[in-house]
């Protein structure tokens, strides 16, 4: 995979054993028909859990009605959690758990599924981790519930239903046994490829410890897209000095990677953190770091970086040739339009392309751009309306 794929790539869970049981009916609304009734039970996968282990948690959907129900067969959505089912957690006080990803702003989601039918009387199953949706990591006993949204793809007006409580118990872990914890997953991860990596930096990431931030960023730095370090650095770690200053100073230092110009924005770091950022992903000895460079001079300009922009833009081999053409578009100098032009003109239909989506959006879109917008008279007409009109 090209690091320009890469580059837009975003990603994608596990374990067993057995703790409860409970059942509720699912809620109607006014007016809604019978046939379209659910129970919801939950119950934890996992015994002897620990402060900072994962928490599997099955949801099991029955029909109850009188007819078959079409719902959406998934393992995973690209927005990291699957909306239609959702935990919560209250700890032995009575006080809600938070919501790791309170913040979230949303976003796209999806990925590939299938439809899947219950029949009157039949049940299915999902495991989702408490984890996802409840910072469950200190010791203690915790009440959870469970509730699914049928409504969410394929069932619109249909109520959610919700479990009854069920109660599970988080021991402690020593600081002793955390770091041989932390130590065992940073190994394992060293060789780990493809959804077993992904699940790694999940078990990292559940423990919400200072000590996995030098691990996380040279996972980062390695193979993978960085969806799950992403969400570590941004909803599960402390927001401390240390942690800031690890992550800015490696980028600084090697160039970013994929996911980092998204955890600053997301952190709101001041544009004179961000600039030398975006200087030293460009650098020439820097090929990893160049997408991600180009992507981050889109949102803070530099006059003296577009002649770099330019060689990228013009070099389909960089990797970041499609970021760097929207950076020239979306700021405007002399050089980087006449640059567009050419490109124009040019025999790769792919790279035309490009260049007339970046134009299109330099003019009637440019979202969070910090550049010069273009002048009407450096492109023609139909490039600065929207492709539909």
């Amino acid at each position: 995979m090209s690091r320009s794929t890469r580059a837009h790539a975003v990603a994608a869970l596990f374990l067993t054993g057995f703790i409860g049981l409970t059942v509720l009916p699912g809620i109607l609304e006014a007016g809604e028909e019978p046939a379209r009734q659910f129970f919801l039970s939950i119950r934890s996968l996992r015994k002897g859990i620990k402060a900072g282990d994962p928490i599997p948690m099955e949801f099991a959907i029955t029909n109850t009605g009188k007819a078959a129900y079409t719902y959406m067969e998934r393992n995973y959505d690209r927005s990291g959690r699957m909306p239609e089912y959702e935990l919560h957690a209250t700890d032995a006080g009575g006080k809600v758990v938070p919501d790791p990803r309170a913040s979230w702003p949303g976003g796209p989601g999806g990925g590939l599924s299938t439809d899947g039918t219950l029949a009157p009387g039949a049940s299915f199953t999902k495991t989702i981790d408490l984890n996802r949706w409840a910072l469950v990591t200190k010791p203690g006993r915790y009440e959870v519930v469970g509730v699914y949204h049928p409504h969410v793809f394929r069932q619109p007006g249909v109520a959610p239903v919700r479990s009854h409580p069920i109660t599970i118990t988080v021991d402690p872990r020593s600081d002793a046994e955390m770091n041989a914890y932390i130590l065992s997953l940073s190994m394992q991860l060293a060789t780990a490829k493809g959804e077993r990596r992904k699940e790694l930096v999940r078990r990292l990431m559940y423990t919400r410890q200072e000590r996995i931030v030098p691990v996380l960023v040279e996972s980062m730095y390695a193979e993978g897209d960085g969806f799950w370090e992403a969400e570590a650095f941004i909803y599960y770690l402390p927001r401390s000095e240390k942690v800031t200053e690890a992550l800015y100073g490696a980028a600084l230092a090697r160039g970013m990677t994929t996911p980092m110009p998204y955890i600053f924005n997301r952190w709101g770091l001041e544009a004179a953190k961000m600039r030398p950022l975006v200087a030293a992903s460009l650098a020439s000895d820097r090929p990893p770091a160049w997408a991600a460079g180009a992507l981050l001079a889109h949102q803070f300009p530099d006059d003296r970086l577009v002649p770099r922009l330019i060689q990228l833009a013009t070099d389909k081999a960089s990797g970041a040739w499609e970021q760097a053409i929207f950076a020239l578009a979306l700021h405007r100098t002399h050089e980087g339009v006449a640059t567009l032009k050419r490109l124009l003109e040019g025999p790769d239909q792919r790279v035309r392309d490009r260049v007339r989506y970046a134009v299109r959006v330099a003019y009637t879109s440019r979202g969070n751009a910090g550049g010069r917008p273009l002048e009407p008279g450096d492109f023609p007409e139909d490039l600065q309306r929207p492709e539909s009109e």
